[in-house]
């Protein structure tokens, strides 16, 4: 008799059991959102193959910009190392041989950085190089660090942190301002449309704080860099807002100017500079 309550039993839970397909784990996964959509994937965070491509270009503008300073009078064996190892490293991304570019990637790095100190000690000690950087040379740098600084996807909602993903951006950037003399930098923060006047400005502010923090935390000399606050005042897109539109609107806006230049031509750029002098003289 037992036995027959026991079978009974087994049947009547199999028939309420609801079996998951092959593969998914029912329930449960169910109740952890598994698998994830692509929406909720965070999207502050490149892939690697994003991440490998973007420091190659940062590296090989570095490269340039050294060999704009003449670095082959100076040093052209250990250039010429540095142009074969660059080489290798664009084939492996060509191959999409990933984790090999990225190892290679980091000893470039490395390497580079060794020889950036090299070449500012012989410069130092001898005259075999030019001193200043060339006009164009100059103006791809300019751009460059617009670039990195203006990207997009630096903020959260209601926060002045950097994301990560423009955390790196930062690193790079200020790898590159470290090289040269003539740049000053104008960091103006904005927020989105949402929240009052008063706390736009604040936070607006705290945010191109946060930028100038992390430039210095990475050797930017602190006086080449001004900030400044426009709140909500000029959103990145006059369409209809919408989240698109906000999380671009919560950035700050990266001027690099030319300090060397004392009758620029381009009204907006006369304009910052003038800024930068008058809050200058206000810190002063």
């Amino acid at each position: 008799m037992r036995s027959y309550v026991i079978v009974a039993v087994i049947i009547l839970l199999g028939g309420c059991s609801s079996w998951p397909e092959h593969g998914k784990g029912g329930l449960a996964e169910k109740y952890q959102n598994y698998p994830l959509e692509d929406e909720l994937y965070d999207s502050n965070y490149a892939q690697p193959e994003d991440v490998v491509t973007s420091e190659f270009e940062h590296l090989v503008l570095k490269l340039e910009l050294l060999k704009s300073q003449d670095i082959k009078a100076c040093m052209p064996a250990q250039l010429l190392k540095a142009q074969i190892y660059e080489n290798r490293i664009r084939r492996l991304i060509s191959a999409q041989m990933w984790q090999d570019a990225e190892h290679d990637l980091l000893l470039h790095y490395h390497a580079l950085n060794q020889l950036t100190n090299h070449f500012d000690t012989v410069r130092q000690l001898t005259d075999c190089a030019s001193v200043s950087i060339t006009k164009p040379a100059l103006e791809t740098i300019k751009k460059q660090l617009s670039d990195l600084l203006n990207s997009d996807n630096q903020f959260a909602f209601n926060a002045f942190e950097i994301t990560p993903k423009y955390a790196v951006r930062v690193a790079q950037a200020a790898d590159l301002i470290k090289q040269l003399e003539s740049v000053n930098i104008l960091l103006v923060g904005h927020t989105d449309r949402v929240g009052t006047t008063n706390s736009n400005y604040e936070l607006a502010l705290k945010r191109a704080e946060t930028v100038k923090q992390w430039l210095v935390i990475y050797g930017v000399p602190k006086v080449s860099i001004t900030t400044l606050t426009q709140g909500s005042l000029k959103p990145y897109s006059e369409t209809t807002p919408n989240d698109s539109s906000r999380h671009s609107d919560r950035r700050v806006e990266a001027i690099i100017l030319d300090a060397n230049n004392q009758n620029p031509q381009d009204k907006k750029e006369k304009a910052l500079v003038k800024w930068t002098k008058i809050i200058a003289g206000k810190k002063e």
